[in-house]
């Protein structure tokens, strides 16, 4: 992410020293500035925004810093050996540069099948509606939990139940690393400068390695570790923390090309976000550029600067053609725990619904095929909306009763005349005669032979035909529901049984297939009559 990438600085620190200022002191206001690159860097976070192709390409006259076949971060140097302990995963107590009291054990024994359906704890488990609206006779009610259905079933609930697994096994670790002297943090900082570097070509290279190494600055790196055991640099968020004004400014956030769009670079955010609030800060600032801002604002971000101007004016760099954008901390928020706090809004949501609506109740189904077509409202369930219904001289007209959502709702159903018992009866013949007329000639066509009866599985060969199609559908049968008279009341009805007849057939006989080729041609030429 080059949230500065490509700008002009205005302000800068003094000769790049460390020593020399309290961490809290404004920043020096001097003329001199950093050269301004060509171009605006991309987006370098793994996310679903624009990510433009990385320029790897150096100056001839400079030598390459890396080896572009190793893991970034290593270069000529072996990464680091980090003791994973499994033990301080969830424990408060045992707090440290790692990041492990923050992983949730429960969550990291959930099934690793791709296939496996779970569902995962709410961060609270909110109160149970107060008057839900009861089912009727025949009817029977849906719980919260099946409403919703297995939390696996969503994306974002998939990647974070990866990450919490790759940092339990301590496959992945996010560290606080600072520039302390020692060797072991001296490597790291190596590795993230040069991800900086490589993942932000537009960015000044000495620029990079100032802020990096600065001991003003801090940095939350993305390690992964090696076959060897060693734990290599494939990411990190540098940020300069200003522990008076309560806020942290990130210079820097980037993760290696090969590891993006797989939900580290909002696990990284996150884990930043939970330490910053650890160390008493309130807010988190940066600079983005145009290709930085959706991400940040993915993240939580907002262009509406919420914290005193007399806090942040001074204190941190200023760049030309940029966006400040600030994200406030809130102590009762876990971020590293998102998909826990979605849940408990979506149970809140569901048994708010419960009181208003009856969509947690199941009806009885219509039986369609001993019917000779019903009213929208006889509709088991739809009743329950207590529309009032006058018929004046042959129309529908809402009474006085209707006053909610739902019966305004129900009264547009009765005026569409949705059905053959509402509809006009020259019309729904005149209906019946095209389709019926627009069905013959597709009959009539060469390629309609295969579908003109129900597969027949011992003359076909086809044996595990309705094993692999549930909806079977054919010409004769869309020929006796047109015969019913009343079952298609829209050309969009039978459109959609001769599009699920070939579907059927591209399903079980497959693209290029010359079966499937006539059906398709079939459905042209319906969709040309019709």
């Amino acid at each position: 992410m080059g949230s500065k990438a490509g700008q002009k600085r205005k302000h800068e620190e003094s000769g790049g020293s460390s020593n020399h200022k309290n961490a809290d002191e404004p920043e020096a206001k001097i003329t001199k500035r950093e050269p301004k690159p060509s171009a605006v860097a991309s987006v370098a976070a793994g996310t679903t925004s624009a990510v433009l192709p990385v320029n790897t390409s150096q100056p001839k006259n400079e030598k390459e810093e890396y080896d572009d076949d190793a893991p970034l971060g290593t270069g000529m140097m072996t990464g680091v050996h980090i003791e994973h302990d499994e033990t301080k995963c969830g424990d408060a107590d045992k707090k440290g540069l790692d990041m492990l009291h923050h992983i949730d054990p429960a969550v990291a024994q959930l099934p690793d099948d791709e296939d496996a359906e779970y569902r995962i704890e709410p961060i609270v488990k909110p109160a149970p509606a107060k008057n839900p609206m009861l089912p009727p006779e025949g009817a029977w009610v849906q719980s919260t939990e099946d409403i919703l259905g297995p939390d696996s079933q969503h994306a974002y609930v998939q990647r974070w139940v990866r990450m919490v697994k790759e940092e339990y096994s301590g496959s992945v670790k996010f560290r606080v690393v600072r520039n302390d002297g020692s060797r072991e943090n001296l490597i790291l900082l190596l590795g993230l400068k040069n991800v900086f570097v490589k993942q932000l070509p537009n960015m000044p290279k000495p620029y990079v390695t100032r802020l990096v190494f600065d001991r003003k600055h801090e940095s939350m790196a993305l390690l992964k570790r090696t076959e060897r055991g060693q734990y290599v640099v494939m990411g990190g968020c540098c940020y300069r923390p200003f522990y008076l004004q309560k806020f942290a400014e990130i210079a820097f956030l980037a993760i290696s090309h090969n590891e993006q769009v797989r939900g580290y670079g909002t696990r990284l955010m996150a884990h930043t976000k939970e330490h910053a609030k650890e160390m008493g800060l309130d807010f988190l600032l940066t600079c983005a550029d145009n290709a930085a801002v959706p991400y940040f604002k993915k993240q939580g971000f907002s262009k509406r600067i919420t914290l005193p101007k007399e806090l942040w004016q001074g204190y941190i760099k200023d760049y030309e053609g940029v966006t400040l954008m600030e994200c406030k901390l809130h102590d009762k928020v876990n971020y590293l725990n998102i998909p826990a706090y979605i849940k408990a809004q979506k149970m809140a949501l569901i048994e708010r619904l419960k009181e208003m609506s009856c969509s947690h109740i199941v009806f009885p189904g219509i039986d369609v095929t001993k019917t000779g077509g019903i009213p929208v409202q006889d509709i088991p369930g739809l009743s329950l909306l207590h529309v009032d219904v006058k018929r004046e001289g042959g129309k529908e007209a809402t009474g006085s009763s209707t006053t909610t959502p739902t019966d305004q709702l129900m009264a547009s159903l009765v005026k569409s005349k949705a059905t053959i018992a509402n509809r006009d009866p020259a019309a729904q013949a005149q209906l019946q005669k095209h389709l019926q007329h627009v069905l013959d000639l597709t009959k009539s066509q060469t390629f309609a032979w295969p579908f003109m009866e129900p597969v027949n599985p011992k003359e076909t060969g086809a044996y595990d035909y309705y094993d692999v199609i549930k909806n079977p559908i054919d010409l004769s049968t869309i020929q006796e529901r047109l015969d019913l008279g009343w079952y298609y009341i829209t050309k969009e009805m039978i459109t959609a049984d001769i599009k699920r007849m070939v579907d059927n057939c591209m399903t079980y006989n497959g693209k290029g297939h010359y079966i499937t080729d006539m059906a398709q041609n079939l459905e042209k030429f319906f969709r040309s009559k019709i």
